[in-house]
């Protein structure tokens, strides 16, 4: 009976041994999670890049978070390319920007595009901002002061960064870069001011106070090259010729027509 009951504590006390074979099956491949990034193109042309224009009066929480995307996959079809930001709210922004951004994706830093333009950002002694406590070979980067053109041919994998005082100045800076934008983001609240800047913008897509809107309720009337207006889904949307040149004007129903 002693013997039993030694054999049983010793079963009751034995631990299970948690192998390598055992963890492996838990966990995904290599192989199973590169393939959940978008294969990148080793020759990387513009797809529709963005340029997005932030004025210290727009929300700049949400312009924050649609830039962030573009910062983690620059290569994306409709990312943004270029930044032009108010000086009175730029330090802020780029600051809490930079805490934010997450290592780059493999595909993306290992690009021959995004290392040739590393070697040309250090070539020129670009001043850029990277995300805290990452190098610069593997974080997202925003450019200050220089256009694409100096870094690379076609997508250069990074977001260049421009700072402007008055509108005016602002749709300066917009030409300054040419680029095939698909669209142009503009954010501040107080449209009159926004719409003063249209006709200076280089798209004939802009979106105010929003990013990447469906275009479809206002499309027909700007292909037909009619003026027409909707309201869909508390959306406004425009189609009208501004600075000679027919334009989609979009922006949320609620933002203050204002000075």
């Amino acid at each position: 009976m002693a013997s039993n009951s030694n054999r049983s504590q010793q079963s009751d006390n034995q631990v299970t041994r948690i192998t390598s074979d055992m963890v492996n099956q838990l966990q995904p491949s290599s192989k199973e999670v590169e393939s959940k990034v978008e294969t990148i193109p080793s020759v990387s042309e513009w797809l529709a890049p963005q340029l997005m224009i932030v004025f210290e009066d727009g929300d700049l929480h949400s312009a924050r978070q649609q830039l962030l995307e573009s910062l983690q996959n620059p290569f994306a079809e409709g990312s943004v390319a270029v930044l032009v930001i108010q000086e009175s709210i730029a330090d802020q922004f780029v600051g809490l920007v930079a805490q934010d951004l997450r290592s780059l994706p493999k595909q993306v830093a290992k690009n021959p595009s995004f290392i040739s333009t590393l070697a040309k950002i250090d070539q020129l002694k670009a001043k850029v901002v990277k995300g805290v406590g990452l190098k610069a070979d593997e974080s997202p980067l925003l450019v200050y002061d220089c256009v694409h053109s100096f870094l690379g041919t076609g997508a250069t994998g990074v977001v260049t960064l421009h700072t402007f005082r008055t509108a005016k100045e602002a749709g300066q800076l917009a030409k300054r870069d040419l680029l095939p934008y698909g669209q142009v983001s503009v954010w501040n609240e107080k449209l009159a001011c926004a719409y003063e800047l249209i006709p200076l913008l280089p798209s004939a897509i802009v979106a105010l106070n929003c990013f990447n809107p469906d275009l479809s309720p206002i499309q027909k009337a700007f292909e037909g090259d009619r003026n027409d207006v909707a309201l869909v889904k508390n959306y406004h949307y425009e189609s009208l010729v501004v600075g000679a040149k027919r334009r989609i004007i979009v922006f949320p129903v609620g933002t203050i027509f204002a000075n």
